[in-house]
């Protein structure tokens, strides 16, 4: 069986890969749906510009610690590999927080409506999500199970872990949870769609909190099937996570919700003291 190379093509000494590539790309998608997005809802599209680089920088290295944090047994012998990116090592859920983080910062520092350009920002995120996980096709990695299934995607010997080195045929979980992403994106737009036809029906924020909400849930049932996570007490570490993200997203659409619909009680009053 042929494998897929990881190195897309070289410059001089310089390996150029596959995964690097796509995560640039993924970086510009987003940026360009979050620019339409922005002009669609009728907000400044320069502002996405400006945020690009705090999205970056906050994202990789939220991406990164979390991973180290996670699987510190390891880094603790090998400090030196800490910022050894090029090694691998990026948490999807550290790219999250780290955006969240570096949006909060931003809106704080530009004076804008979080939740709003939350709503803006989510579906382009969870779209370079969907680019970015082709990158473990090419690095062979975040695979599952064994499978005899046809889909099933074949697994350098020297990239198995060593339980199952006698497999050849594993589910392809980043094809799976490229798909929910793709699936999701679609259904944001959708929600979206809803709010500008609707602006004074829905609180902003709630597209935000069915990405987070929704991605948690599909991502749990992904996880079931892959071999290379990370445990905390026995448990996986993506269970704890998303088991946090679910309560925070109730109480996140809790207060959006109370708060939505107390400013509509005001300006009730208000019309009538008119």
């Amino acid at each position: 069986m042929v494998s897929p190379n990881p190195i897309a093509f070289s410059v001089g000494s310089l390996e150029i890969r596959w995964y690097g590539i796509l995560i640039a790309l993924a970086l510009l998608v987003g940026i360009v749906i979050s620019y339409f997005i922005a002009k669609y809802r009728g907000e400044k599209q320069d502002e996405i510009i400006n945020f690009a680089p705090f999205a970056v920088i906050f994202g990789v290295i939220g991406a990164r610690l979390l991973h180290v944090v996670v699987n510190w047994s390891y880094y603790s012998g090998h400090l030196s590999y800490i910022f050894a990116f090029r090694k691998g090592g990026l948490a999807i859920q550290g790219v999250m927080l780290g955006g969240i983080l570096a949006l909060v910062v931003f809106c704080k520092i530009r004076k804008l409506d979080f939740w709003k350009w939350a709503d803006i920002m989510s579906p382009a995120l969870l779209l370079g999500q969907a680019i970015g996980r082709w990158g473990n096709y090419f690095n062979q990695e975040a695979f599952g199970l064994p499978t005899s299934l046809p889909w099933g995607i074949y697994i350098d010997p020297i990239n198995r872990p060593p339980s199952y080195s006698n497999a050849e045929f594993f589910h392809p979980t980043f094809l799976y949870e490229s798909i929910a992403n793709l699936v999701l994106f679609a259904l944001l737009l959708l929600i979206l769609r809803l709010y500008n036809k609707r602006p004074d029906k829905f609180p902003n924020g709630l597209v935000f909190a069915t990405y987070l909400g929704v991605y948690a849930i599909y991502r749990s049932i992904i996880e079931y099937y892959r071999i290379d996570s990370s445990f905390v007490l026995g448990i996986k570490v993506v269970y704890i996570l998303n088991g946090i993200t679910v309560i925070a997203v109730l109480i996140i659409i809790n207060y959006l919700v109370k708060k939505f619909r107390e400013k509509k009680i005001r300006e009730e009053i208000e019309k009538l003291e008119e």
